[in-house]
């Protein structure tokens, strides 16, 4: 199963030259936010690539590895906004290493803030991983094609 095309994700530099984002045989299910979260910080800085359903409706495929938080970049330290990684907002810092414009309140250094509730699908060391989320999203995408 193709999640990049079947959800019309927009692939970061880094996902568009590994191709497209395909399921393999086994695939792990994650439950709620909450898991998703705690699976995620327990990644550390290993390098994982996600697919994320953004605020505004748009999914992205993206790699990159948890960001740092309580930094420059954080809206909390640069008090005027919250913090990039808070478990109780369960959020966390990701950093892609796609450099640009302003990210979250910084100068844009590839850092921005992902809801655990936007993980779609997460493929790290080779596992592939769908968060109820994703699934939602799968059959909602099925719908409409």
């Amino acid at each position: 199963m193709n999640l990049t095309t079947i959800l019309g994700a927009t692939k970061d530099r880094h996902a568009r030259k590994l191709g497209d984002l395909i399921l393999g045989q086994r695939v792990i299910r994650l439950g709620d936010a909450q898991e998703v979260f705690e699976f995620v910080s327990k990644l550390d800085f290993r390098f994982f690539r996600i697919i994320y359903e953004c605020l505004d409706g748009s999914i992205r495929d993206m790699i990159g590895r948890q960001g740092v938080y309580l930094s420059k970049q954080d809206g909390m330290v640069q008090n005027v906004g919250h913090a990039m990684r808070s478990e109780e907002r369960l959020t966390l810092s990701f950093w892609t290493d796609a450099r640009g414009g302003k990210v979250n309140t910084g100068a844009g250094k590839g850092y921005r803030t992902v809801r655990a509730l936007g993980i779609l699908a997460i493929r790290v060391d080779g596992a592939d991983i769908l968060t109820n989320a994703g699934m939602e999203r799968l059959r909602k995408a099925r719908v409409s094609m």
